[in-house]
């Protein structure tokens, strides 16, 4: 036997090693926490103030941030805001005025995806204008987030992938690719704290200007299962740059290279939507070989083209050992891929009825054209460029070339999941995801109003469509009335903001009871002249 294949079993009994320990480490979870009880009730009216309020949550969750705003409009975080555990009890400051007052509330759950909502409850009798609660949306953090991400994931796949590459299959001196792998690496460790920045900020809805405080960082690094995938993902690009700067083709730059890319697939198996899927002894592990076999192949796409590009002896030594390992890489791929996509997905119509689904069809398009390519690399080019032919050398660089423009698409769409709830969530409570529309019209105004989600509790309307004589127009501003006068609840009011899709929305509702809502939504057309649209929102029970 080689000493090639000598290796190749070694890797594959480490990797077998590291799912097996991984398995057994895995403790169960659901998708995501989701509150089933509040004290006092969401919509309650106190004869006195209280000194605590107690959310009571489907699983532990730990407490990120809480703000109450006062009838006046003050906003005030919460000082003592409890523990990790499925009950948190928050301490309310003393002496709270008679009114209305909302409480915003931020945690994280097991998968380390920050979640939020409000109640409202009131002291002696309800105000008539509810105070607004706080955005807790910033596209910059959300481009910040995004951004930081892709520049771990190219560290991680490229530089990671790239040593992985030439430990285990180029093995040849200077490594190739070397000045671009390791650039890799550097971009990766600087995306790394920028990553836990943004983290904390997402986690508690903060907007970009606190960057700066402390509690953004430890947030960022401590409060969720991210911060600790993050640091994990640092440590495995130290030990790759490690292994570069060892002689990889010695046992201790291959056993560095190794367990580098191990790491990578802990890393990425330690947090996200698919981590804490149900039955997780299957998907926590299939997410670890997802992670490996994709650091094994696109990771080594750069180094190849560049073993292409410098010729020699190594060429044909380089290739067949790369086209003797593929096919069982790329087949633990699919595998994986394929049960983590049954298990979040669920059901056909969800690829293109969601924003999950339809990030998954992107991605499945990229690897269709990458797994084409590699066919094409390997049935067609492959022999003749071992064989000295100088043209399918060119072509076959081209070839890869195309590979590698198709893999940083692909890991660009890979950050968008971390913004998009799979179906698997959805189909848990699938009335938080839906929207209620109505279509309204007055004086030469019409707009389609919509409620999200149409149940009591937090909820969002979005006004769209807006048309002046049938014509598209952009107002001077939109506000956002609801009220429910059978009960005397309201009206609550808020501004509505213009988002980058050309629609209106008005956050911070939080509807204390079912039933019929009246929805006005003020439209100011002109500086002299202002249209009210009114309508009914059904809104129904929560199931939780």
């Amino acid at each position: 036997m080689s000493g090639f294949h000598i290796w190749m079993l070694r890797v594959s009994a480490a990797i077998c090693a590291a799912v097996f320990a991984l398995a057994l480490s895995v403790a169960a979870a659901s998708a995501h926490a989701q509150l089933i009880g509040a004290e006092p009730a969401d919509g309650t009216v106190l004869a006195t103030a209280p000194d605590q309020l107690t959310l009571t949550f489907s699983e532990p969750a730990r407490p990120l941030v809480a703000r109450l705003i006062h009838p006046s409009g003050r906003a005030e975080i919460l000082k003592e805001i409890g523990e990790k555990g499925s009950v948190i009890v928050l301490t309310l400051p003393s002496g709270l005025e008679n009114g209305t007052h909302v409480l915003s509330w931020r945690v994280a759950s097991s998968d380390g995806h920050p979640i939020g909502g409000g109640l409202v409850f009131s002291v002696g009798a309800s105000s008539a204008v509810t105070p607004a609660a706080i955005e807790q949306s910033d596209i910059s953090v959300r481009v910040g987030l995004w951004s930081a991400r892709f520049l771990l994931l190219a560290g991680l796949i490229v530089g990671v992938g790239g040593v992985a590459f030439n430990a285990l299959i180029g093995r040849s001196d200077p490594a190739p690719g070397a000045r671009i792998v390791t650039g890799a690496l550097f971009a990766g460790l600087i995306a790394a704290p920028l990553l836990v920045g943004f983290q904390g900020l997402d986690a508690l809805g903060a907007p970009f200007s606190d960057v700066a405080t402390a509690d953004v960082w430890e947030t960022g690094l401590w409060a969720t299962s991210y911060g600790r995938s993050t640091l994990l993902a640092a440590t495995a690009i130290f030990l790759a740059y490690a292994a570069g700067q060892a002689d990889h083709r010695s046992r201790l730059g291959i056993a560095l290279a190794v367990a580098a890319t191990l790491l990578v697939g802990v890393a990425v198996a330690g947090a996200g939507h698919a981590s804490t899927a149900l039955p997780q002894i299957f998907t926590v592990p299939a997410v670890f070989l997802h992670a490996v076999t994709v650091v094994l192949w696109i990771g080594a796409l750069v180094p190849l083209g560049a073993v292409l590009i410098r010729g020699g002896a190594a060429v044909p030594i380089a290739l067949q050992r790369f086209s003797r390992a593929i096919p069982a890489i790329v087949a633990v791929l699919a595998l994986s891929g394929l049960l983590l996509a049954i298990v979040q997905v669920q059901t056909v119509p969800a690829l293109w009825n969601t924003d999950y689904g339809r990030v998954l069809l992107a991605k499945l398009t990229l690897v269709a054209a990458l797994l084409l390519l590699a066919a094409l690399n390997r049935f067609y080019l492959t022999a003749p460029v071992v064989a000295g032919g100088a043209a399918a050398t060119r072509r076959l660089t081209l070839s890869i070339s195309a590979e590698i423009v198709v893999a940083t698409a692909i890991i660009a769409v890979l950050g968008l999941w971390r913004f998009t709830p799979p179906p698997r969530a959805i189909a848990a409570n699938p009335a938080l995801f839906e929207v209620q529309e109505v279509r309204a019209q007055k004086e030469g105004v019409s707009a389609a109003l919509s409620i999200h989600p149409p149940i009591a509790g937090p909820v969002r309307v979005v006004i769209g469509s807006l048309l002046l004589d049938g014509k598209p127009f952009e107002p001077i501003g939109v506000s956002i009335d609801l009220d429910k006068p059978s009960y005397g609840i309201g009206p609550f009011t808020r501004e509505a903001q213009r988002a980058g899709d050309g629609t209106y929305r008005a956050d911070g509702f939080v509807l204390p009871l079912d039933g019929f809502w009246i929805v006005r939504v003020t439209i100011l057309v002109t500086d002299f002249r202002s249209v009210t649209l009114t309508d009914v929102f059904d809104v129904r029970k929560s199931q939780q």
